[in-house]
């Protein structure tokens, strides 16, 4: 009987709805003291149903040359880094990353 109930709480567990994420667009600032100064005009966020389709976006995007691209959860990040040091650009991933977390 405690099998079949836990096999039950997990198939409950598995097919529970993730809540939606709690940012939508670029926050203002960042840590590591990143300011938004300007955007393109305003465009639907990269946000998908599902890690899955973000990770198929991701395969399917045609990447420009020096941009970053990457997916995590159902975010799909474009980072336009032309021109910018590695180090400045990973730092900039590492604070989106905490932002979205």
């Amino acid at each position: 009987m405690r099998c079949l109930l836990f096999a039950f709480i997990s198939l409950l567990t598995a097919c529970a709805v993730p809540a939606p994420p709690s940012i939508t667009e670029p926050p203002p600032r960042l840590t590591g003291g990143w300011t938004l100064k300007s955007a393109p005009p305003p465009t639907p966020p990269y946000l998908f149903n599902s890690n899955t389709e973000a990770f198929e976006a991701v395969q399917k995007w045609q990447k420009a040359p020096g941009e970053i691209t990457f997916h995590d959860g159902n975010f799909l990040i474009v980072i336009p880094a032309k021109d910018i040091p590695k180090q400045a650009s990973g730092d900039f991933v590492e604070a989106i990353m905490a932002a979205i977390h």
